[in-house]
């Protein structure tokens, strides 16, 4: 798949997971924090393409990010993302230990803000129509 592709197709997905998560966040699921960091997890992977950087297969967030080059300017705003990885598989595997509580509710809906701010804003930057399913990416360089 070419990165312009790659690009655009984690941005709609990411968009689409952001939306699950807003429905599940209406309802009182727990599960809409884990969809919040798929969204995100989707987003950063766009970027690190854009920047020819594999992102690995974890869910570290944070070491993701990491692997950016400072002079990405949306390196920062993606970093106020990080706290999401604890949701990456915290309900998916039961354990022994306690489940953890999900984030409260203003919390949540900081990240899910914030969050629709970085999509927008690396929507636009990589000139990706999220409407437009199957176009690639138009500007897929790295955002200087």
């Amino acid at each position: 798949m070419s990165v312009e592709r790659l690009i655009a197709n984690n941005l709609r997905i990411a968009r689409e997971d952001l939306a699950g998560a807003r429905l599940l966040a209406s309802a009182g699921n727990r599960n809409a924090a884990y969809l919040c960091e798929q969204a995100a997890e989707k987003v950063i992977r766009a970027v690190l393409t854009s920047e020819g950087i594999h992102g690995g297969i974890g869910h570290a967030l944070s070491q993701m990010i990491a692997l950016l080059p400072d002079a990405n300017p949306i390196k920062a705003q993606l970093a106020l993302l990080s706290p999401l990885a604890a949701y990456a598989t915290t309900y998916r595997y039961p354990t022994s230990a306690r489940v953890p509580a999900a984030p409260a509710a203003h919390e949540l809906a900081e990240h899910l803000q914030r969050l629709d701010a970085v999509l927008t804003e690396v929507s636009r930057r990589f000139a990706v129509d999220l409407d437009q399913v199957g176009t690639p990416a138009g500007r897929p360089q790295p955002i200087r």
